[in-house]
């Protein structure tokens, strides 16, 4: 018999499946030109870069800058919330080489994830990626499942996880809050990139 957790799951796959390394390649793009923002203006405008239909946050944390874009799409039945975050160093992000060389393995990292996660979609393998599922039931108010999934690569290399969720609670669902340690930086806040240089 199958688990009704998998039987949801199938419902949604057709659907999310095909468009899950699209979405993670880009919100990575997303990410890395928020970075590039952050080079050249010292500050987070607050504001999605131009071409991103991503919604964006920023968080400062002490060796460097957090970037999470996410995407959530209404399906039948429900919603699907992909989102990717990337990290960069105040260093990195200073000095126009280094951004360029962290932004290519930001995107790099998300290509090896995305690959993960339509693997884990398609056939239930991780291939070398690590990821943690979690599944949430509401009841009230809000009626509905939920399911999360975290994907990252367990390789001390730099911090890059994606997560994909989809449900059918009533409600659209807000950010990816498990992605962030902190609080999202306010706009226009100066970013002193020269910290740790």
């Amino acid at each position: 018999m199958r688990h009704p957790a998998l039987l949801l799951a199938l419902v949604f796959l057709p659907i999310g499946t095909p468009a899950l390394a699209a979405d993670i390649d880009l919100l990575a793009d997303c990410t890395t030109r928020v970075f590039t923002e952050i080079n050249r203006t010292h500050k987070w405008s607050g504001k999605s870069p131009d071409n991103c239909p991503a919604s964006v946050a920023v968080e400062k944390r002490t060796d460097g800058v957090l970037v999470t874009a996410w995407i959530i799409r209404n399906v039948e039945g429900g919603w699907i919330r992909t989102a990717f975050t990337g990290a960069m160093g105040y260093a990195e992000i200073a000095r126009k080489k280094e951004l360029a060389k962290a932004s290519r393995d930001i995107k790099q990292r998300a290509g090896h994830l995305g690959r993960c996660l339509d693997s884990i979609n398609s056939v239930n393998d991780p291939l070398d990626c690590r990821d943690r599922a979690t599944k949430s039931y509401s009841a009230g108010e809000e009626t509905g499942i939920e399911n999360d999934r975290v994907v990252w690569l367990d390789d001390n290399g730099r911090h890059a996880v994606v997560e994909y969720a989809f449900g059918n609670t009533s409600s659209t669902p807000g950010p990816p809050a498990d992605l962030f340690r902190g609080q999202p930086l306010p706009p226009g806040l100066i970013i002193d990139l020269h910290m740790n240089k």
